[in-house]
């Protein structure tokens, strides 16, 4: 069972194979091919190329966003740092947290309505200042504007901690909805900036101040900036925690995310994105989160028009493909089975292709070479078979020679002996046996044509034997009919009578019986003489033989054997059995034609 599953393996791969050598199915993939590589190729490049270019110009824009946005929030920051520089250098200011050259309550009361002139200036001056509160260290005195109410406790705060801490320098607080000085929830978010209050002359911190800013500078500067669909930016503080997120819930919580210093892609919610990171002024770090996938959605789309691109292809090189293979490759192969059958012998073939090109040409060039070898091979078979009857002709001259002299040897002994009668019938049936010897009607008799000069052969045979000699020829209706080379059976008849019967002395017998067997004829003409030996039966087809005796019976035989053999081809002649003093046995074999049949020559066996 595995033995025969691999013999078809075989069978199907050696089919497979074989169509591979087919011109169609080269064309055919050599189109196909010579397609969809360049295009596939192409495509390949063409995609990682604008992969790439859109990723590096995207990237670059994104950068340059988060550049200008920095910017723009550094901007913000320094503007809110020096409103916080103002207020450190106000004289007024100073005044008031150190209650100097105040000698009244009166006095103190200005110092205070002063300074909380010009806080109000500034926050006039810069709409985005929610408030301005200024705190006296000492809890002597304090300073706010005149928005001012209900403040929580300043010194348990958060803020006021962390401003007391960083010692001079500016301490940022991000956004947040609930009101750093106030402790409630304003509506809208809020950041702020706090900073310690220091004597001009000492550096002793005197007071804390706090600014607290509108967030909405920070969310229109921010909330507009998106990258792709699911895109945005964010910014951390000192402590990496949220001071702005486009989701306000995450005001003040911990990023997860510890940002780069350079960008970089990392993994984010199970997703690749491309972090851009940006320093400000303050402290705080601004990055842009861009979504990998979004980033090359237009290399995939330019990756889905490329693959669209290939199929398209496909389809055009498999309809070229088919195109050229049948308008070339199909009339090659054509060609090519005209061709082997040409090559068979069938020279009927004829190519039915036309056109122009150069297969049109070939097509035509075909027809005509194959007209051409046809009217080649007629002529050379003509020349055979001219050939062949010189041959015939040759061998028909000398059988003749010897048979007239035996014929005339007969009538000259019976002129001796005086037999004048006689002498006159073998003459007048010498005659007609000439006349048949000159083949002016043609080569080929009917059998029983054959038989008629064959009796007549036998009447001058038996004037000289005096009637020792007697013919019985066995032949049915049908087979008479058949065409064979004129005088076929004579020689054999002759070479019977002379070298089998006359030497013996006594009465003699020849038989002459025709059979079928298939399409050919047998006949067998057989003889009581005197035989051969055996030592001579060898040589009477070949031409070896060297007595006179022997010689002549071998031209009779011979020339029987190479006519048949000439005429019909090597698969017929002539078989010769004997035994001494039993007789001789000749059998011929040749195809059983009618009188209308052309002879197929022996070129063509």
């Amino acid at each position: 069972m595995k033995g025969s599953r691999f013999t078809a393996y075989l069978r199907h791969g050696s089919r497979f194979y074989n169509k591979l050598h087919s011109i169609a199915v080269q064309l055919f993939l050599l189109f196909f091919v010579s397609i969809i590589v360049p295009v596939l190729i192409g495509g390949y490049l063409s995609y990682e190329k604008s992969a790439n270019m859109i990723e590096e110009q995207v990237s670059n824009v994104a950068s340059l966003t988060i550049k200008q946005v920095s910017d723009k929030l550094n901007f913000i920051f320094k503007g809110l740092d020096n409103v916080s520089m103002r207020l450190l250098g106000s004289k007024a200011i100073q005044d008031a947290l150190q209650g100097k050259n105040a000698a009244t309550p009166y006095d103190s009361f200005k110092q205070n309505n002063d300074a909380k002139d010009f806080i109000i200036s500034l926050i006039t001056n810069s709409p985005e200042i929610m408030d301005i509160y200024l705190l006296d260290i000492n809890k002597n005195n304090s300073v706010v504007s005149s928005t001012f109410q209900g403040v929580v406790d300043p010194w348990q705060t958060d803020w006021y901690r962390k401003v007391l801490e960083a010692d001079g320098n500016a301490v940022w607080f991000g956004l947040t909805n609930i009101s750093y000085l106030k402790g409630i929830d304003m509506g809208i978010p809020v950041f702020g900036l706090g900073r310690t209050i220091k004597e001009v002359d000492t550096g002793k911190i005197i007071g804390v101040m706090f600014i607290e800013v509108r967030g909405n500078i920070l969310t229109e500067a921010l909330a507009d900036i998106q990258f792709g669909r699911t895109g945005y930016t964010y910014v951390v503080d000192q402590g990496n925690r949220f001071a702005y997120h486009p989701d306000s819930a995450y005001f003040g919580q911990s990023s997860d995310l510890a940002m780069p210093a350079t960008t970089q892609t990392m993994r984010l919610n199970g997703k690749d994105m491309l972090v851009i990171p940006a320093s400000l002024g303050n402290g705080w770090r601004v990055a842009g989160i861009v979504p990998i996938q979004e980033l090359i959605a237009g290399s995939i789309e330019i990756r889905d028009l490329t693959i669209w691109s290939a199929l398209a292809s496909i389809v055009v090189a498999m309809i070229m493909g088919y195109y050229v293979a049948y308008k070339i490759g199909r009339p090659l192969v054509y060609l090519s089975k005209l061709m082997k059958r040409g090559e068979a012998g069938d020279l009927s073939v004829r190519s039915d292709l036309g056109g122009r090109n150069e297969i049109g040409q070939l097509s035509r060039s075909f027809n005509k070479m194959i007209r051409q070898i046809g009217v080649l091979i007629h002529r050379i078979a003509e020349e055979e078979r001219e050939k062949k009857k010189a041959e015939i002709r040759a061998m028909r001259y000398q059988i003749n020679p010897h048979f007239l002299y035996n014929t005339l040897n007969s009538i000259r002994w019976m002129a001796k002996l005086q037999r004048t009668e006689d002498v006159a019938n073998a003459i007048s049936t010498l005659v007609p046996l000439l006349e048949a010897s000159l083949e002016r009607n043609g080569s080929f008799v009917r059998l029983g044509e054959d038989f008629e000069l064959l009796n007549k052969y036998l009447i001058i045979q038996q004037y000289r034997y005096h009637n020792r000699i007697t013919l019985n020829i066995e032949c049915p209706p049908e087979l008479r009919a058949i065409t064979i080379p004129r005088m076929l059976l004579q020689p054999i008849v002759e070479n019977a009578i002379f070298h089998g019967i006359a030497p013996k002395d006594e009465k003699g017998f020849i038989e002459v019986t025709v059979s079928r067997e298939g399409g050919d004829a047998v006949v067998v003409i057989r003889d009581d003489g005197i035989g051969i030996s055996k030592a001579k039966l060898p040589d009477l087809l070949s031409g070896t033989g060297t007595t006179r005796a022997s010689g002549m019976t071998r031209i009779g035989l011979l020339h029987v054997h190479q006519t048949l053999q000439l005429y019909f081809g090597t698969g017929y002649g002539v078989e010769v059995e004997s035994e001494e003093g039993l007789g001789t046995r000749v059998q011929l074999i040749f195809p059983i034609q009618k009188e209308d049949d052309h002879v197929q020559s022996a070129v063509g066996r």
